[in-house]
This record gives C-alpha cells, sequence and structure tokens, in this order.
C-alpha cells in the first residue's frame, strides 16, 4: 500500500453532497463580487474574502476566475432548458421574467464582460455560442410545439427559428442597454418585447 501524502494525510476527502455545497458557495460569492466590482476588477483574493475561505480552498474547485465564470455561464445554461409554456403569453411572460425583470447595471456588465472576455478566450467564447443556442433552440422548439397546437401562427413568412432568433437578439439589446441606465426600465422592457413577440407571431384565435 502506498504511502499517504502530507496532503492527503491534512486534507480529509469530503462527500459529494458537501464538495458540491462548497462549490456553489464559491459561485455565489464569485457572483456577489462581480456584481460589486465587475469580473475584471475582482480578483481571487477577493472572491476567497467574500466567500470566507482560503486560496487552497478556492482552488480545490476552480484553477482560476476563468474557471469559475465557465461554471456561471453553463449554470445559466441549464435554466434554458428548463423552459415551459403552454401559449404565447406564458411564453412571452416567462421571457421577460427570465431575462429582462429587474434588470440591472451589475446584470448586463456580468453579461457584457463575458462577451468582451470570449472575444479572445476560446473557451469562454465557445460557452457563450452554446447557451445562445440552447436559448435559441428551446424557444424555437416551444413555439413549434405551440404552433403544431394551433395556438399561434407565425407573420408573414417568418417561422420558429428565425423567431427565436430575434427574440434573443431583443434580449441581447437590453441587456447592453442597461449598462448605459440606472433607472429600473421594466415597463419598457415589456412594451419592447411584446413588440418583438407580437410583431413575429401571434396567438390563434
Amino acid at each position: 500500500m502506498a504511502a499517504r501524502t502530507w496532503t492527503e494525510l491534512k486534507m480529509p476527502k469530503l462527500d459529494p453532497k458537501t464538495m458540491q455545497k462548497r462549490r456553489q458557495n464559491i459561485l455565489d460569492a464569485a457572483i456577489r463580487q462581480f456584481e460589486k466590482t465587475g469580473f475584471g476588477a475582482a480578483s481571487v483574493d477577493d472572491i476567497c474574502a467574500e466567500a470566507r475561505i482560503s486560496k487552497g480552498a478556492l482552488y480545490t474547485h476552480f484553477e482560476s476566475k476563468e474557471a469559475i465564470m465557465l461554471e456561471i455561464i453553463r449554470q445559466r445554461g441549464l435554466v434554458y432548458e428548463a423552459i415551459r409554456a403552454g401559449s404565447l403569453e406564458e411564453l412571452e411572460e416567462l421571457i421577460f421574467d427570465l431575462f429582462l425583470r429587474g434588470l440591472s447595471y451589475a446584470d448586463s456588465r456580468l453579461e457584457m464582460e463575458a462577451v468582451t472576455i470570449g472575444a479572445s478566450n476560446e473557451l469562454i467564447r465557445a460557452a457563450l455560442i452554446a447557451n445562445s443556442r440552447r436559448c435559441e433552440d428551446r424557444i424555437r422548439i416551444l413555439l413549434e410545439e405551440l404552433s403544431a397546437a394551433g395556438k399561434v401562427a407565425f407573420q408573414g413568412d417568418t417561422d420558429a427559428a428565425e423567431t427565436s432568433v430575434l427574440i434573443h437578439t431583443y434580449v441581447l439589446g437590453r441587456l447592453s442597454r442597461q449598462i448605459y441606465e440606472t433607472a429600473n426600465l421594466d415597463a419598457e422592457a415589456r412594451r419592447g418585447l411584446r413588440m418583438t413577440v407580437h410583431g413575429l407571431v401571434r396567438a390563434a384565435t
């Protein structure tokens, strides 16, 4: 039997549930820190202080600040797959709640920083592209299901695929605009979403 290393003797193994809880604690702390200072200005030391852990504990779960960003992006992508809607009205409301309601400067900054980092970081770029496709695919599938059930009709020569891309494009536009705004613009965002959606698809009568 091989001798155990000093690190193994000092660091008892934790069960997977505890490891996952600690990993999520780091992610939550990182998001709070990014909201305070932005991704670029936040250091690993800042994240550790926010999470009340040592650097060694952080590096047990994430090898870098960029790895934390990747996991945040991945988790956000999982939310898209849970989208469900039985009508166009439900879908519109869900999109508003998920992406636009209470949108803040901090929310927008984190999203836009991820895009900026993705311009030079291939892993983050790939994760962002995957999330965009996941979001658009889910909206497309729901629109196709509503269309097949006779609950919606597309305007002109648009279809579910084009409609999903344009709806997501509107959402991304609102995200980028909020960087320059400090006021709550829920009413404006909702009206813009409604105009976008109803310009592309309508509830069947």
